[in-house]
């Protein structure tokens, strides 16, 4: 695949330049190869996901996360080895995160809700906004009329995607028939998770005086952590990419 169609296809796709956003979207570090013949795929651009993309020989990684954000940066201490790791092994980088959170298709959240309706097997449910960022749908919830056991939002939900399993059930029911869905870090968004009137919100990670407000409230939290909840769309967009394209595609993420 020519590298410039490319890019320009996963700029339009993913609508990179609808969003504002910390971080920079799209080419982050360039290579000098014309053709893109496989890629990897990751959450995070780290040297260690960029050794293991080394050893694949692929010609450009994915990441969600960013290694330059909007604001002027330097090559020094751990962002130059990053940096000279990729040049060195003409290595591209695409980052893309907050528009990949919200993609209608290969997003997390879209990705973590429809997951979530398979595994369960819903038939009759709604799917409405559940969070907007400068007028832009990042994530998604779900209502529903089966009953399921919060437990079972352990086994087998949980354990099928990978998530962890830290589970605060301050409603105080065993069944559900609401979740929003959130993927990374929850952000302030406990108030408008209550607003809104969901039973639960599964999110990446929450910061200790979110918990201690969703208790206040009566909010239930499912914590999966934030790599864990954002290991979806990587997956997503490269086979996307690999069905459109005949790209070569590898998984380069590990944990930590």
């Amino acid at each position: 695949m020519n590298k410039k169609e490319l890019i320009s296809y996963l700029d339009e796709y993913l609508k990179i330049n609808s969003f504002e956003d910390r971080s920079k979207n799209g080419l982050q570090v360039d290579n000098q190869k014309e053709e893109i013949l496989k890629i990897g795929y990751s959450v995070d651009p780290t040297n260690f996901i960029f050794e293991k993309a080394i050893q694949e020989n692929v010609d450009m990684v994915i990441s969600h996360h960013h290694i330059f954000n909007g604001q002027g940066q330097v090559l020094t201490g751990i962002l130059y080895k990053r940096i000279y790791n990729l040049i060195k092994n003409d290595i591209a980088l695409f980052a893309c995160h907050l528009p990949l959170d919200a993609h209608s298709e290969v997003g997390n959240n879209i990705g973590l809700l429809k997951a979530f309706v398979r595994i369960f097997d819903l038939q009759d449910y709604e799917i409405d906004c559940f969070w907007e960022h400068n007028e832009q749908i990042i994530s998604y919830g779900i209502r529903f009329k089966e009953d399921i056991h919060i437990d079972n939002l352990i086994i087998p939900f949980a354990e099928q995607l990978g998530l962890e399993k830290t589970l605060y059930n301050f409603w105080k029911k065993e069944f559900i028939h609401s979740i929003a869905f959130l993927s990374g870090s929850c952000w302030n968004t406990i108030e408008e998770a209550n607003k809104k009137g969901y039973d639960i919100l599964l999110t990446g990670e929450v910061r200790h005086s979110g918990i201690c407000l969703a208790k206040e409230l009566s909010l239930s939290l499912f914590i999966g952590w934030h790599r864990e909840t954002e290991t979806i769309w990587p997956k997503l967009l490269a086979e996307h990419l690999k069905e459109k394209f005949g790209i070569e595609i590898v998984f380069l993420d590990e944990k930590y």
